[in-house]
């Protein structure tokens, strides 16, 4: 009778056992969300750089994004290309600009830049980087001074480097200014001159006539190569002169504005983007512009430089409501900006 008594025993003791361990492994296995089955909505960033983290959800940018600024921000002493605050440290600015220079070219020529070779663009026959603009017109069309000052330089760089090699601007005149509200010398440069009509040394005022577009140095065409230098005569000072010059008017008359922005990463360094579509977003009955198409400038030494630290900029633009897009690895960046006559949009956009 003892041996049936020890079976149950034994049974009893080895069920036992079983929920015993079944109990304890149901303990230490909690169900983990995968992070594969989680809900991935794309968000689009709208921090400014340095700022804390944070994310807006498309169309959801509160109404004050936009601050108002009356005064041009006073330039500071030299660039760099990471960890700087821009003049705006809101998402988007609206500033006074620097719009101090007149335009090289009269209203009477083509007074507009060439946009297929902004600064900051890759000039391909010779793979170097515009470091100014370039207003394309014929032989002999006037030049004439942006803004009164000392003229540096006038003659040719066949003996003397004004840029990366000799014989690059050809015939050239450089004027040294003083601006209002710029603490730094501005420098204004000439190139690719047939004929040049000042002396070095000598002054001259704003407008008047200092030479006439040519075809000398490395150009193939005729062409008035026009450079903005910030702060000394270099040509690693240069600045985008879109950001400088006078602005054109629209068809109603009145001044156009300009966009600048720059595209960080968390700690603050400069990201280049590669295509930044800039749309209008004018009903019909206001007129359409096309869609424009932008990239953060290619050298680095280009991006992060004083007055406005900016890594893109474009001019000609009318008043209006624009969207700003573009993708950086698989999440895209919008913002809506205004631009106003006779002003400067300034955006901040921090990826991630």
């Amino acid at each position: 009778m003892k041996t049936p008594r020890l079976k149950l025993t034994a049974f009893a003791g080895l069920i036992l056992l079983v929920a015993m361990s079944c109990s304890l492994i149901s303990g230490q296995q909690q169900p983990v969300e995968s992070p594969a089955l989680k809900a991935t909505t794309p968000e689009i960033s709208t921090e400014a750089p340095n700022e804390a983290a944070s994310t807006t959800e498309p169309g959801a940018e509160s109404p004050d994004a936009t601050q108002e600024v009356s005064a041009s921000p006073a330039p500071q002493q030299g660039g760099t290309t990471s960890g700087a605050q821009g003049p705006c440290d809101d998402k988007v600015c609206v500033l006074d600009g620097s719009f101090l220079l007149k335009r090289p070219i009269g209203p009477e020529w083509r007074n507009k830049i060439d946009t297929a070779s902004r600064y900051g663009t890759l000039r391909r026959r010779i793979r170097d980087t515009y470091y100014g603009v370039q207003f394309l017109n014929s032989l002999g069309t006037p030049v004439y001074a942006a803004a009164g000052g000392d003229v540096e330089v006038a003659g040719d760089d066949s003996q003397v480097m004004y840029g990366p090699r000799l014989n690059m601007y050809g015939n050239l005149v450089i004027i040294k200014h003083s601006l209002p509200g710029i603490s730094e010398p501005v420098y204004t440069l000439y190139a690719h001159l047939s004929e040049i009509s000042v002396k070095a040394e000598g002054d001259v005022e704003a407008g008047e006539q200092i030479g006439m577009v040519g075809m000398s140095g490395s150009t193939r065409g005729s062409t008035l190569y026009f450079e903005v230098r910030y702060g000394k005569n270099s040509y690693e000072a240069a600045r985008n002169p879109e950001l400088w010059l006078e602005p054109l008017t629209d068809a109603t008359g009145d001044p156009m504005g300009a966009l600048a922005g720059r595209v960080v990463d968390k700690q603050g360094n400069y990201v280049h983007i590669r295509n930044i579509l800039v749309e209008n977003l004018r009903t019909a009955a206001q007129g359409k512009l096309g869609p424009l198409y932008l990239r953060t400038y290619i050298d680095n030494i280009q991006m992060g430089l004083d007055p406005w630290k900016e890594s893109f900029a474009a001019s000609y633009m009318p008043e209006g409501t624009y969207q700003i897009s573009f993708w950086y690895g698989s999440q895209l960046y919008q913002r809506e900006v205004e631009v106003q006559p006779g002003r400067l949009t300034y955006v901040n956009f921090e990826v991630k």
